[in-house]
């Protein structure tokens, strides 16, 4: 039976974990230490980034909207003997009323956004949200048309994870819209032990990089800084991401 990513949360975790050490981490602990705090995380998910910036100390809030993944952000801290600021909101409409020095999306959540309508009304919620001198960072791919257009009939191997249970066996199949710039995405996955294998399925709209910076020039942001990794490489065709550091106009 094929259902959505996020209903297997557990699966999302053992797919992106992130131990504390990692370039991931590290980009945004020197990001805070140079643009300042409070900090604010968008669409934060199970909380990967924000529980282990909340427990190095740094003053950080988090917005998501799917009550599983606040939720699942709660029970993380708990087990981790933090404590978390977290509000139930969508990334599009917020209203906080506290300002930030630091805005970020983190994990390619801008991509969970569909339309241009919906990363307007994004972008307006963090220019209301961001201090004087603050900054917005947006972390996405920087899209492959090779892989965007492999045979949708095909499986790919994505990967190996250990769990308690066992070892997951993981392949995805892909088949991208050209039209609406939407990759359509099923991951399909085997306990090793167990004959029955699963199939979740999630989306993300692809941002191409002449795109990404016109929404944010056109929505009142200057850019900054455009990395191409995570090591803040200078952003080229070949980059993996698209890293962009930006402040308002």
């Amino acid at each position: 039976m094929q259902q959505n990513l996020y209903e297997h949360l557990w699966l999302y975790d053992l797919v992106h974990a992130k131990p504390s050490d990692s370039e991931q981490i590290s980009f945004y602990e020197r990001a805070i230490e140079l643009y300042g705090q409070p900090v604010l995380e968008l669409a934060c998910g199970t909380g990967e980034y924000l529980v282990t910036l909340t427990e190095n100390d740094f003053d950080i809030s988090g917005t998501e909207k799917f009550e599983e993944s606040l939720n699942a952000t709660r029970e993380k801290a708990e087990s981790r003997n933090v404590e978390t600021n977290l509000y139930s909101a969508d990334m599009r409409d917020f209203n906080l009323n506290q300002h930030f020095n630091l805005i970020f999306a983190a994990g390619n959540s801008l991509q969970h956004l569909k339309t241009i309508p919906d990363v307007a009304a994004c972008f307006a919620s963090v220019k209301r949200h961001l201090a004087r001198n603050g900054r917005f960072i947006v972390e996405v791919f920087n899209p492959s048309v090779e892989l965007l257009n492999r045979n949708p009939n095909q499986r790919y191997f994505v990967g190996e994870y250990r769990t308690d249970d066992g070892w997951i066996v993981l392949h995805t199949t892909v088949r991208y819209d050209s039209a609406t710039q939407i990759n359509f995405i099923d991951w399909h996955y085997k306990n090793q032990y167990h004959k029955e294998e699963q199939t979740v399925s999630f989306t993300m709209r692809q941002y191409f990089p002449q795109e990404l910076d016109a929404l944010f020039l056109y929505n009142g942001f200057r850019i900054e800084h455009k990395f191409g990794d995570f090591d803040c490489s200078d952003f080229n065709s070949n980059s993996p991401k698209q890293i962009i550091v930006a402040s308002k106009v």
